[in-house]
């Protein structure tokens, strides 16, 4: 079912409901939608509710100019109060991950468990903006197509499964304006996600891909190093889409992890 919320400052906030049972709340990375998680809502809504969101300035939610990671979190907490959600499980992907972790973080007795797929320690500098750094000699002088054709390799390890995926689940953001792509990237600016960790006691599965070149694995280590109660599993077959990349094997962790 597809529904629009609109919070207590007026943001509409696109979701959609699947199955039923215990919660499940699904948080897509920066410049993704929902849609990304297409996979994992047709395997998890057989036994669980799944609860997909749009986060505000993706997909068909409304784009504010200047929103902060505290404003992701107030939008998806307004969304659960009004869904009568008081217990659930959250999932995030990349930047999603992030604002799962401060939504635990602030809501210790609603997030029953947490899974943080490639996860970054890293605020100060826009994930993508670090792989173009990472090989700027290599791509300087290519066109914009070549460069993106070029670094797949340090993306992905399964090239053509993920690009195959990436063409029918992932939008272009080529229909942003430059102020609303610049206010997305901002929004993540400098966030201490460090310092919360210690505070975190939460159930945590953190999931990191080998060949993810733009959220490095050693991130994702470090993050479930510094929760007390997280355990870390490196997909060595993956790397920015574990759960397509390594679909089975995804699956598999993911339902020990929640059962």
């Amino acid at each position: 079912m597809m529904n629009l919320f609109l919070t207590k400052e007026n943001v509409a906030i696109h979701y959609k409901t699947k199955g039923s049972g215990y919660p499940i709340i699904l948080l897509h990375g920066v410049f993704q939608d929902m849609d990304v998680f297409e996979p994992l809502i047709k395997k998890l809504s057989k036994n669980y509710q799944v609860i997909s969101i749009d986060l505000r300035g993706h997909g068909l939610s409304d784009t504010p100019h200047d929103s902060r990671v505290d404003d992701y979190i107030s939008d998806i907490q307004q969304l659960l109060n009004a869904l009568f959600i008081n217990s659930a499980y959250v999932i995030g992907l990349e930047l999603g991950a992030t604002i799962a972790t401060g939504l635990t973080y602030k809501n210790p007795d609603l997030i029953n468990g947490m899974v943080l797929i490639n996860p970054t320690d890293n605020h100060s500098t826009f994930p993508d903006n670090r792989i173009y750094d990472r090989h700027a000699d290599e791509i300087r002088t290519m066109s914009d197509e070549d460069k993106e054709k070029y670094l797949l390799r340090f993306r992905y390890k399964n090239i053509k499964q993920a690009k195959k995926f990436v063409k029918s689940h992932i939008p272009s953001n080529d229909l942003q304006t430059m102020e609303e792509e610049i206010a997305v990237k901002r929004s993540f600016k400098d966030f201490d996600i460090i310092s919360l960790l210690p505070d975190i006691e939460t159930r945590t599965l953190v999931i990191s891909g080998q060949y993810d070149g733009k959220i490095l694995y050693s991130e994702g280590k470090r993050i479930s190093e510094l929760l007390p109660n997280a355990e870390f599993k490196l997909f060595e077959g993956s790397g920015e889409l574990p759960f397509i990349e390594e679909k089975e094997k995804f699956i598999g962790v993911l339902e020990e992890f929640l059962s």
